[in-house]
């Protein structure tokens, strides 16, 4: 099975024939263009009921529905102080802080490094893996996949965050459990996804 966010929306390949009903499934044979596929039906698309897409094997329809986009990896974190996790501001939206795969990085290092450029902070320890999530945009007209892979780690500092400004970082926050609800209502999907693993 593979899940990807398209227009902020799931889509799900997968094998299995069994769905849930509320969600909008469609054949593989019936599909071309999986944003165009969304964009017409976004309506039909919720965050919590998927578009579904059934195929004989979901590895090469995701393949083939995705070879004409630039393909990015990207590497981030859920970084926890106590019950608190870090949280970024970037376009309007919450986020966590992440980036691109730097030449001759591991992901892990990029995880590590991002979140200090993005947040100010150092010695934030790695704790384990989490899960990888999908998406796509458009960049100079040009369609991108972009793979992010996530990890936890523990900070027990006390330094005060610095937003990156001019990676359009408005603000990098430590945000409680409690106040959970309120950010998922205005973060992306992925991110909710990476959230409810953690």
């Amino acid at each position: 099975m593979y899940k990807v966010f398209v227009e902020n929306r799931p889509v799900i390949f997968t094998q299995n024939s069994e769905t849930d009903s509320l969600s909008l499934c469609l054949e593989a044979d019936e599909v071309e263009d999986v944003n165009l596929v969304v964009r017409n039906r976004i309506e039909l698309i919720s965050h919590n009921k998927p578009l579904v897409i059934h195929c004989a094997d979901a590895g090469i329809e995701f393949n083939r529905l995705f070879l004409r986009h630039d393909r990015v990896s990207a590497a981030g974190g859920v970084v926890r102080r106590w019950d608190d996790i870090l949280f970024i501001r970037k376009n309007d939206m919450w986020d966590l802080p992440k980036g691109f795969v730097d030449f001759g990085e591991t992901i892990a290092e990029t995880a590590y490094r991002e979140i200090s450029e993005e947040c100010g902070i150092e010695g934030h320890v790695l704790t384990r893996k989490l899960i990888e999530t999908w998406h796509t945009y458009t960049y100079h007209d040009r369609p991108v996949l972009k793979q992010t892979h996530w990890f936890e780690f523990q900070y027990s500092g006390t330094k005060r965050t610095i937003p990156q400004v001019e990676e359009g970082i408005s603000d990098a926050v430590w945000i409680s459990k409690n106040q959970f609800n309120t950010v998922l209502n205005e973060c992306y999907g992925s991110v909710r996804d990476v959230l409810e693993y953690f």
